[in-house]
């Protein structure tokens, strides 16, 4: 039996309004989730801000100033005085300066400039300098100084000139390149014009101690046998300018090795004795070898320490840092080749000061 199939026209199949809503959520969703990997374009980046650099230096006597864009230069110009205005789009700039190199004398090569670098991330106003001149032969150099135009009372950098022939009495701590330090000794029982004498035992079994800190040198010792402390020297001062009635043995400067050799006397400054009233008092009576022998015996010295110096002797020119940071940079035309801040050779004048400017 065949069973005929009708089709009912009138009852119609298809999507209720609920089911078409899903649908269309679930495409949303869809598009939503691949809209970040759908190819778009992309914006071009800014470039980066330019770099430059700004030079003042002397040339044949005159002074010069050049300022480069990249490696564009706008031209060199003879000025009376160097200035500098920032761009407005500097995100920092850097201020090198060295001072006049100084010249040689005798024997020796003169120092080189000082050379001062100072970072900043803005200016109140433009930059006006004037390096400082180079030393003639066994002349010392001037130092360079950079100021704010709106400001000419404090510079904002200096940098000092070399020294020509530089002399022990002359040093800074800063140029103290090695400190060596024994221990202290003991002093025996000892009879001086039939008179026994104690002596004085300080060996605390510490190793002593220097380093250079804010600009003294600090010395770890025994001041007894059981004791260790601390002391701060000031170069000058406490050592070099020290009056020679002061001490029991006073400090040794060599000049051809560039040392000093300083005796401390820990012990007797520290009770506050008034050596140098006791030497004035006994110096010219028979008592006075008598005296120094009692003082050496109760006040034994803790500890002796030896200053080597770097005081730039040399036999020929001395470039200076800046000179060092201009290679460094690959910079070998302009104010490269006119070797500023560099120490003379024995008889010869130095390099004249400059300003070098980055940003």
């Amino acid at each position: 039996m065949v069973k005929k199939l009708t089709l009912n026209r009138y009852k119609k199949a298809g999507f209720s309004l609920f089911e078409a809503c899903v649908v269309m959520l679930v495409v949303s969703i869809f598009l939503a989730v691949s809209a970040s990997v759908i190819p778009h374009r992309t914006t071009k980046k800014p470039e980066a801000d330019g770099h430059g650099r700004f030079e003042c230096y002397y040339k044949n006597g005159q002074l010069y100033q050049e300022l480069f864009q990249g490696t564009s230069s706008g031209g060199l110009q003879a000025v009376s005085e160097c200035r500098f205005n920032p761009p407005i789009y500097a995100k920092y700039i850097v201020v090198n300066a060295v001072g006049g190199g100084a010249g040689g004398s005798g024997g020796n090569g003169g120092e080189p400039g000082g050379f001062y670098s100072s970072f900043h991330t803005s200016a109140r106003s433009a930059f006006v300098m004037t390096p400082g001149r180079a030393g003639g032969a066994g002349v010392d150099g001037r130092s360079t100084s950079v100021y704010y135009e709106d400001d000419r009372s404090e510079p904002l950098v200096t940098a000092d000139g070399g020294l020509s022939n530089r002399e022990l009495s002359e040093a800074k701590v800063s140029d103290i390149k090695q400190c060596a330090i024994t221990a202290g000794s003991s002093t025996p029982n000892s009879t001086v014009d039939g008179v026994e004498m104690q002596g004085t035992e300080i060996a605390c079994g510490s190793i002593p101690l220097c380093e250079i800190k804010d600009d003294k040198i600090k010395v770890s010792y025994c001041f007894s046998a059981s004791t260790y402390k601390s002391k701060l020297l000031d170069l000058q001062d406490d050592i070099i300018q020290r009056s020679r009635d002061s001490w029991l043995n006073p400090p040794v400067l060599n000049e051809n090795e560039a040392t000093i050799t300083y005796y401390d006397q820990g012990l007797l400054d520290e009770y506050n004795l008034d050596l140098e009233a006791y030497i004035q008092a006994y110096k010219n009576t028979q008592y006075y070898n008598y005296v120094l022998t009692s003082l050496r015996t109760l006040y034994p010295t803790l500890f002796t320490m030896v200053l080597t110096f770097d005081l730039h002797r040399s036999n020929t020119v001395t470039p200076s840092l800046l000179m060092n940071y201009l290679e460094g940079m690959g910079i070998t035309t302009g104010i490269a080749e006119y070797a500023p801040g560099q120490g003379g050779a024995p008889g010869g004048a130095g390099g004249d000061g400059a300003v070098l400017i980055t940003w």
